[in-house]
C-alpha cells in the first residue's frame, strides 16, 4: 500500500477558538499544537500501512461497551481516518476535545474518555524534541483514541450511559421468583444508539458537522437541566450526598422513552405520589400511592388508560396462588369464605369446593380464584385499566390506612390510589354532576344532586347489590410508572426520595464503571 501522506511531512498549527458544545453559550480556548517545525527527519516519515498496523494493536484490547466495539469494528474495516490528515491533527480533534473537556459536569471522570492519553500524544505530537518515539504509532492511537471517546460520549449523552433494561430487569434470581414479569422492572421501550447512529455520528465528524452535532446530541428535557444545576451546586458546595443523587437521576433523564405530555397520569414509585395533568385546561390532579412491596415490585412502564371499571372482582394472580395460598390454604373453606375467594373451572364456568381440590391442581392453572366485588374486595370499587404484560393497574382499596404510612410500599405490585374517585372524574371530561352522581352510587357512595337522592328513593334496591360497569376512556390518557428519587414538586423545587427498590446503587455502580 502507499503511503497516504507525503514522506517528510510539514504539520500546520493549529489555533483557534473553538466553541464549545454546551447549550450555555459558554466558550473555552484549546491549543494543543502550537510552534510545530517542518519535520525533514524520516524517522518523522508517515505511512498509511503503518498507521494501519499501529491500529491493528489496539483493535485487539478487548471493548467494555457497544461503542468501543464498534470503533474497533470500524477500524477493522478498514473505515477511513477521521482525525487524522496529511497535516497532523484536524481542527475537530480540538473541537472535540473543547467538549470532552466539561465531561465533570456531567458526573464524569475524564479518564472515563481516555482524555489525558489523548493530551499527552498530542504534547508529543508538538514538542518532539528528537523523541525515537514512532510517529505512526503515535498517529494510530490518536486516531483511535478519539474515535473511542467520541462515540462513547456521543451515545451516552444521547441515550444514557446505561442500559436501563439490562440493569433493572433480573436482579433477583430465577430462583426467587420463577416468574419473568416479576423479575422484569423495567418494562419501558428505550432508544438506543445503533451502528446507523454511530456511522452518522462519524460522518458528521467528517463532514465538518462535529459542533452542531455535539450541541444536538444532547439531553433535552427541562429535568436534566435542572438535576445538572443540582449536581453542581451540589458538587461546588461539597455537598457529596446530594451530588451522588442528582448524579443518579441525570442518568435517569438521558434514558430516551416517551415523556409526560398533554393528557397523562404519572407515578413516581420512589415518591408513593401520582400526578393527573391536563395540558389543555392546565388542570392538575394529586395524591398519594401505595406501590409494590421490594418482594413484589412495581414495574416501570408505559401505557394508556382504556376502561374505568366499576365494582370489579379480582382474579387472583398465579403467582400468588402458586406461593401463597396453594401452599398454605389448600382445602380451608374457612380461609376462602373470610375472604370471599371463589374457584372456577376454565372449561365449565362452574364453581369448584376448596376441599375437592389438592394444592397440585389448584396451581395446574385450570382453575381461576376470583374474589367477589363489592365491599371488601382487594381493588376495591374502581379500578383503571390499561395493557401491559404484569396485570398490574391503578385501583382503588379497602385499606385506606396505609397511605398514613411513610413506606407505602405494601401491594403485591399494584398501584393504590388515595382518591380514585377523583381521578376517575378528572379523566372522564364528560362527566357531568349528574353522571358522577350515578358513579358515586354505583359504588355505594351517598349522592350529592337532588336528582341522585330522588333515585334513591325511588329505587332503594338498586343500592343494595354492586354491579360491575365499565366505562372506556377514549379521552387519551397516557400512564407512566416511573422511579425518581430525586424530582421536582410542582414549584419547581426538587425533593429528594426513598431507594425503596435500592435502584439507585445499582445505576451509580454501572457509572462508576464507565
Amino acid at each position: 500500500m502507499k503511503a497516504f501522506l507525503p514522506k517528510h511531512l510539514i504539520i500546520i498549527p493549529l489555533i483557534g477558538l473553538l466553541a464549545s458544545c454546551q447549550e450555555n453559550g459558554r466558550h473555552e480556548q484549546f491549543v494543543f499544537m502550537k510552534d510545530i517545525q517542518e519535520w525533514i527527519l524520516p524517522e518523522y516519515s508517515l505511512k498509511s500501512r503503518h498507521i494501519r498496523n499501529g491500529m491493528e494493536q489496539l483493535i485487539q484490547t478487548e471493548p467494555r461497551m457497544y461503542a468501543d466495539k464498534y470503533t474497533r469494528k470500524y477500524y477493522a474495516g478498514r473505515g477511513h481516518f477521521i482525525w487524522i490528515n496529511r497535516h497532523g491533527v484536524g481542527e475537530n480533534a480540538d473541537t472535540l476535545l473543547s467538549c470532552l473537556s466539561n465531561v465533570a459536569e456531567e458526573g464524569f471522570n475524564p479518564s472515563s474518555f481516555g482524555i489525558a492519553g489523548i493530551e499527552e500524544d498530542l504534547r508529543n505530537l508538538r514538542n518532539r524534541n528528537g523523541s525515537k518515539q514512532d510517529i505512526n504509532q503515535l498517529m494510530a492511537r490518536l486516531e483511535y483514541r478519539l474515535t473511542k471517546a467520541y462515540l462513547r460520549y456521543a451515545a451516552g449523552q444521547r441515550y444514557g450511559y446505561t442500559l436501563p433494561s439490562r440493569l433493572l430487569n433480573n436482579i433477583e434470581s430465577e430462583k426467587s421468583y420463577p416468574e419473568a414479569s416479576q423479575r422484569h422492572h423495567f418494562s419501558i421501550h428505550t432508544e438506543n444508539a445503533t451502528d446507523s447512529f454511530y456511522t452518522h455520528a462519524l460522518q458528521q465528524a467528517q463532514n465538518g458537522e462535529l459542533g452542531p452535532f455535539l450541541r444536538e446530541i444532547q439531553p433535552r428535557i427541562p429535568l436534566y437541566q435542572t438535576l445538572k444545576q443540582d449536581y453542581l451546586t451540589a458538587r461546588d458546595s461539597g455537598n457529596r450526598e446530594r451530588a451522588r443523587l442528582a448524579r443518579i437521576n441525570m442518568e435517569r433523564a438521558r434514558w430516551r422513552y416517551p415523556r409526560p405530555q398533554g393528557k397523562y397520569i404519572w407515578v413516581n414509585l420512589a415518591g408513593f405520589q401520582l400526578t393527573a395533568v391536563n395540558e389543555e385546561k392546565d388542570s392538575i390532579l394529586r395524591m398519594r400511592i401505595c406501590g409494590g412491596a421490594i418482594d413484589h415490585k412495581s414495574p416501570l412502564l408505559v401505557s394508556k388508560i382504556t376502561r374505568v371499571e366499576l365494582n370489579p372482582y379480582w382474579n387472583i394472580p398465579p403467582s400468588i396462588i402458586r406461593h401463597e395460598i396453594a401452599p398454605r390454604h389448600t382445602g380451608d373453606t374457612a380461609y376462602f369464605s373470610r375472604h370471599r375467594y371463589s374457584i372456577i373451572d376454565k372449561q365449565t364456568r362452574q364453581s369448584v369446593s376448596p376441599t375437592a381440590l389438592s394444592a397440585e391442581q389448584l396451581m395446574s392453572g385450570r382453575y381461576v380464584i376470583r374474589q367477589e366485588n363489592g365491599g371488601g374486595n382487594s381493588l376495591g370499587r374502581i379500578i383503571f385499566r390499561f395493557p401491559n404484560d404484569h396485570s398490574v393497574y391503578l385501583h382503588d382499596t379497602n385499606t385506606p390506612s396505609a397511605f398514613r404510612l411513610a413506606n407505602r410500599a405494601v401491594s403485591h405490585g399494584c398501584i393504590r390510589l388515595e382518591k380514585p374517585l377523583d381521578l376517575a372524574y378528572f379523566i372522564m371530561e364528560e362527566a357531568d354532576s349528574i353522571r358522577q352522581d350515578r358513579i358515586r352510587m354505583q359504588i355505594g357512595k351517598a349522592p350529592l344532586t337532588t336528582w341522585g337522592r330522588e333515585q334513591i328513593a325511588d329505587n332503594p334496591q338498586d343500592n343494595q347489590q354492586p354491579k360491575n360497569r365499565n366505562y372506556p376512556i377514549q379521552t387519551g390518557y397516557s400512564v407512566f410508572l416511573d422511579y425518581y428519587t430525586l424530582y421536582p414538586d410542582l414549584e419547581g423545587n426538587l425533593q429528594e426520595h426513598p431507594d425503596n427498590y435500592h435502584y439507585d446503587p445499582i445505576i451509580e455502580n454501572a457509572l462508576d464503571r464507565f
